[in-house]
């Protein structure tokens, strides 16, 4: 098949995420054209080209694009995508897979048979956004929700990562499908304590991994250190986002000589230092974004045979039950993880439980096949 995928996110300016998993599968038989916005400014952020440097044999069998190579904003871009988007089009395409995308993806969606992946709850994320200003937010929000309702409309099939996503947004049940979040089981493994040494040997090591947008909360887990041991140490693993705002937390709270902040490293070496933690976290805010997600942490943690406590969430609580611990205050982490430290034998329960779960439920090449399967219906229907 010859796809067309419009994203939200930009492949190779962005922390892994859903959209590489996709990309990494289909480019294997078929012929892909990404195209997405500049995400130019987060250059900055951190060494983009080494995070990635394994995924730099998948970029180049894809043809990756971008809406504009100007330095504006992702809204403009979004805006102004329409040209852009029909003209690429024309090149001729079976299918077209739209991830999370409000303008671009419809304007291709008019002319290309479309499977739209909802992957977040889009309308929550505007209304929250540090990008837009707060006085437009609730506008911005609401003109979401009219945009998303458009693309579902005028697709052909729906794919969401939770069923919640399917309720917020009224999906026809005919019309959708769960297409869940995943893991690379074969990358994401028990490693040891390969990384042990650089982060400390001596300390039992609560451990973060992935962006630091608006929607994680790390102020209850700094708060909690201060009622837990002295050898309980927070590592934090990586730098989109409220990076200066959390080094700040870690002032306020009186706990920097308790928390080392590792920024960002190379995706490859993502499982060594998840292996080499005691504990993991998903520390998010309890609102419309987060319950509505389904984070691709939860899975790489539980590869790596890590026990998890997580926020509250449905998401995680109707996937992962009990097979995680949940906090949602720094009294909850402070029994949580006081439990997982007297416990060893509960910690490698959970850490067992997990990676055969997500073996068995949710590696990345099954999940792929069964997105693949849809877009092929899709394309069929083009060409009938």
């Amino acid at each position: 098949m010859k796809i067309l995928i419009t994203s939200i996110v930009d492949l190779q300016s962005s922390q892994h995420n859903r959209p590489h998993q996709l990309v990494k599968y289909l480019s294997k038989k078929h012929d892909v054209t990404f195209l997405s916005i500049n995400d130019w400014w987060k250059a900055g952020q951190g060494d983009l080209k080494s995070y990635s440097s394994d995924f730099e044999e998948i970029f180049k069998k894809v043809n990756i694009l971008h809406l504009t190579e100007e330095k504006v904003s992702p809204i403009i871009q979004e805006l102004l995508s329409s040209k852009r988007v029909k003209d690429i089009a024309k090149e001729g395409f079976d299918v077209h897979l739209n991830y999370n995308t409000l303008i671009s993806g419809y304007a291709a969606a008019r002319g290309i048979n479309t499977v739209y992946d909802i992957a977040d709850d889009l309308g929550a994320m505007i209304r929250s956004s540090p990008q837009i200003p707060r006085l437009l937010r609730p506008f911005g929000g609401a003109l979401g929700d009219y945009l998303i309702n458009r693309n579902i409309n005028i697709s052909k099939k729906v794919t969401v990562t939770t069923d919640t996503l399917i309720d917020s947004y009224n999906i026809p049940m005919n019309k959708s499908k769960v297409i869940p979040n995943g893991v690379d089981t074969e990358l994401f493994r028990n490693c040891g304590n390969v990384k042990r040494e650089e982060l400390d040997p001596d300390c039992f090591i609560i451990g973060y991994v992935g962006v630091l947008r608006e929607w994680v909360d790390l102020e209850p887990v700094m708060s909690a250190l201060k009622g837990l041991d002295a050898s309980v140490k927070l590592i934090i693993i990586g730098k989109e986002g409220k990076f200066n705002e959390n080094k700040a937390l870690v002032k306020k709270y009186g706990v920097a000589d308790r928390v080392q902040f590792v920024g960002m490293i190379p995706y490859s070496q993502v499982p060594q230092y998840i292996s080499s933690m005691d504990v993991c976290i998903i520390p998010f805010k309890r609102n419309a974004i987060s319950n509505n997600a389904l984070p691709l942490k939860l899975f790489e943690y539980m590869a790596c045979e890590k026990p998890v406590i997580s926020t509250e969430i449905r998401g995680v609580k109707k996937i992962a039950r009990d097979r995680v611990l949940y906090a949602n205050s720094s009294k909850d982490y402070i029994s949580q993880i006081r439990n997982l430290l007297d416990n060893r034998e509960l910690r490698l329960k959970l850490g067992k439980n997990g990676r055969k779960f997500v073996q068995e439920n949710y590696d990345w090449s099954a999940i792929c096949m069964k997105m693949e399967k849809i877009l092929y219906e899709a394309g069929r229907i083009n060409n009938e």
